[in-house]
């Protein structure tokens, strides 16, 4: 007969092993994956190559037939089998808004597709990923949302939520049963049957409120967005998915703590003036040692923009141009404009 027991007799887990990553190292894959799919999104459009971010199948095929119409293979493969790190390509990729010469551009495709593909650059930022919301470790953000939606006065029994850059089909937000539905995105899934691979930015805009939910939960992907403007279109797009027949929708953002309080460009009271801007009132905010959480709350008869009496005047320039707020050595540049 065949023995149940779960440890060995020395007491050792006899369990499936589950890979461990140390927080700092998570963070640096992560950091490396978005890296390779910002420049190679650069490099596509110099080279008028029409590539979706969340589908890496029809991104590779697409990119090898470029490139083999276009008589590039010999750079692409140059790139491909570059002896890593290089120096020469990551200076390049690095810079590579300046570059002009295609020859050079598929060099650094090739270069970022095969870490992508063939050394552990996707694999490794999914399990990065999914470490990294290790309730262990503290890194499920949808613990503190979901306590304070438990705060609110009543729930609607049709709550909805959608959960942008999500990791994992296990985590609070989908187990606390708040939520009569919660929809699951993310540009590279990790688990086809429950998180969708999908752009936000691409996400078809809902026709009528069946498709719209109560509450968005966007954590920790606003500053992976490559550029100011378009984190302020991603802010400006969440509108166009919450519910209006409803009285109130909510917003949850997470953000690393160094965007809030250790860039040239940004702070605390400018991001929420920046939400308010847009009709959010921040009801929530937290921040941990590393992180900041905000929660925004969406009334029906709040103005989308400021109202503009005597006492609501505000200096739009703040929201639409970057203004030095601090300068000091070792800050970062983060910011959000409209």
């Amino acid at each position: 007969m065949l023995s149940k027991r779960k440890t060995t007799i020395r007491g050792k887990h006899v369990g499936k092993k589950i890979p461990r990553i140390k927080p700092s190292r998570a963070r640096k894959i992560i950091r490396r994956f978005h890296l390779l799919i910002n420049k190679r999104r650069v490099i596509c459009r110099k080279l008028d190559l029409a590539i979706s971010d969340n589908d890496e199948a029809t991104c590779s095929a697409t990119i090898l037939e470029a490139v083999n119409s276009g008589n590039l293979q010999k750079f692409y493969e140059e790139g491909w089998k570059e002896i890593r790190p290089s120096n020469d390509l990551e200076a390049k990729m690095l810079s590579v808004q300046n570059i002009t010469d295609k020859s050079t551009l598929t060099r650094i495709l090739g270069y970022i597709m095969c870490e992508i593909h063939e050394h552990g650059g996707l694999k490794n930022y999914q399990m990065a990923s999914t470490i990294g919301q290790d309730g262990g470790r503290g890194g499920d953000s949808s613990k503190l949302l979901v306590k304070w939606l438990r705060e609110l006065p009543t729930l609607p029994s049709d709550f909805r939520a959608l959960e942008i850059g999500s990791l994992s089909a296990r985590n609070y937000i989908s187990t606390s049963g708040v939520f009569d539905q919660v929809v699951r995105i993310d540009l590279n899934s990790n688990d086809a049957a429950n998180i969708q691979s999908q752009d936000f930015m691409q996400r078809p805009i809902p026709n009528d409120d069946s498709e719209r939910f109560d509450v968005i939960s966007c954590s920790l992907v606003l500053n992976f967005v490559p550029s100011p403007l378009e984190r302020g279109a991603m802010l400006k797009r969440l509108l166009a998915f919450l519910r209006r027949d409803v009285t109130t929708t909510y917003v949850f953002i997470v953000l690393p703590l160094p965007c809030i309080v250790h860039s040239r460009y940004m702070s605390e009271s400018l991001f929420c003036e920046i939400m308010a801007y847009l009709g959010y009132t921040r009801t929530q905010y937290y921040e941990a040692k590393k992180i900041a959480y905000f929660l925004f709350e969406k009334t029906m008869n709040a103005p989308d923009t400021y109202q503009r009496d005597s006492q609501l005047v505000r200096d739009t320039s703040k929201f639409t141009k970057k203004l030095l707020i601090h300068d000091k050595p070792g800050l970062n540049n983060f910011s959000v404009l409209l």
